[in-house]
């Protein structure tokens, strides 16, 4: 496997447009962006960002900038009874303007008693350029700093129960020692995939392991514990500075594949649920999963497929087809964080290029060379290259479908499966 960088600008947008997406998977939180009309204009023009959301703009006059402490009070105020939390996402403009958004969070919460959390929009990201997901990750590693901390004593207490409730010596021959007793598991991300994280939940429970919650909560949940002792669980490539935030509090991230395809997901319950202390194996899971997903396999065996890049899923999807018997032919990744996705790649292998922020010109150019039997694509590439006369199939359709799990890979099939029977379909109309 090659990784190249192209040094490309693929789809490119402004991090405000994941605002709206991120208040519908934050049930009780109250989302503020402060900045200038331009940008609330931004927000209000993607999906959920009309009147009536969760979303409150603070409109800045660049003539009469805030004083220090009125953000603090407006988001107190606009709070009232109606949120359990507040975040409040600061603009480029808002930095430029001379506002203090972690400072105006701190004085909310002082004042408030509310659990209030600050996203610079214009702080440097961890990685080059400027993605709709980086807004997704800053606000998950908020999140992750609100969650209460959980205390080494909390675990000897909790290992303490268990001896006394013979979890030790009366749980049978069966019933072998957890590692390390009361480590709870956490999950994160997944706010793309509705019920994704319900499925997770589900499949670790089939194991034995109970799930503490996840971030973002789900149903207006309390945030789960995170700190030392608990076990993370990462779903989405995207969130390494989550990641980085659950690591610095002392958890333990799971340093493993995506849940994503029946060999991801296997690997992903069988480590998470080792170092939660539970013993298992999906082995035989998998396997029983591979073969009732046969005919759909056999409907991708030997398709040639590229990946043009979009949602920074495109790593693990591509190893879930190949896995499956499809062709890669090039994957392409807005951005790639090669040690958080160490895993993914290795098991991709060395004979798929990967293309780090690939140039459209170029990738366009690979596309005519190689015809690929199908193209993932952007909205930005779909049309020239449906025009050009390849079939193609949007990246946001896998990520809207739900790409966890078993039953998210069924889903990746039956999606694929669709779009080669439809592209049939109408070649033997046009004879």
């Amino acid at each position: 496997m090659t990784i190249l960088n192209e040094s490309g600008i693929p789809d490119v947008l402004h991090p405000l447009h994941a605002v709206n997406g991120l208040a519908g998977t934050l049930p009780g939180t109250l989302v503020i962006v402060v900045g200038m009309r331009s940008e609330a204009h931004v927000v209000r023009s993607f999906p959920g960002g009309g009147p009536g959301g969760r979303v409150l703009f603070a409109v800045l006059d660049p003539q009469d900038p805030p004083q220090q402490g009125q953000l603090a009070n407006l988001a107190v105020d606009a709070a009232g009874r109606r949120a359990q939390t507040v975040l409040i996402v600061g603009s480029r403009t808002a930095t430029a303007l001379g506002v203090d958004v972690d400072f105006e969070a701190r004085l909310a919460a002082r004042k408030s008693g509310l659990a209030v959390a600050a996203v610079d929009a214009d702080t440097p990201y961890a990685n080059p350029g400027t993605l709709s997901t980086d807004l997704e990750d800053r606000v998950l590693a908020a999140l992750v700093d609100l969650c209460p901390k959980r205390r080494t004593s909390e675990l000897v207490e909790a290992a303490s129960q268990a001896k006394r409730g013979g979890f030790f010596g009366l749980g049978g021959r069966n019933r072998e020692r957890p590692a390390e007793p009361g480590r709870p598991v956490v999950l994160l991300g997944g706010a793309l995939s509705p019920g994704s994280a319900a499925g997770l939940v589900a499949e670790l429970s089939r194991t034995g392991v109970e799930a503490a919650g996840v971030v973002p909560s789900a149903g207006g949940d309390d945030l789960p514990p995170v700190g030392e002792g608990t076990v993370v669980a990462v779903m989405d490539p995207n969130l390494g500075a989550a990641a980085n935030a659950a690591r610095e509090r002392g958890a333990r991230v799971v340093r493993t594949l995506m849940p994503i395809g029946v060999d991801g997901t296997a690997r992903f319950l069988q480590d998470v649920a080792e170092d939660a202390g539970a013993r298992t194996s999906e082995v035989m899971r998998a396997r029983s999963v591979w073969e009732e997903l046969g005919a759909l396999r056999n409907r991708v065996r030997g398709k040639r497929i590229f990946f043009a890049g979009d949602t920074g899923y495109e790593v693990p999807l591509a190893r879930f087809l190949a896995d499956a018997g499809a062709v890669v032919l090039e994957v392409g990744a807005p951005r790639l964080d090669r040690r958080f996705l160490a895993e993914e790649l290795q098991a991709l292998g060395s004979g798929v290029d990967v293309v780090v922020a690939p140039d459209w010109r170029g990738q366009m150019a690979r596309i005519e060379d190689s015809n690929p039997d199908v193209v993932v694509a952007s909205a930005g590439l779909h049309a020239p290259l449906v025009a050009r006369g390849h079939l193609c199939r949007g990246s946001q359709d896998f990520v809207r479908a739900g790409l966890h799990g078993y039953e998210g890979a069924r889903r990746i099939l039956e999606l694929l499966a669709r779009t080669f029977e439809r592209a049939e379909a109408l070649d033997t109309l046009s004879l």
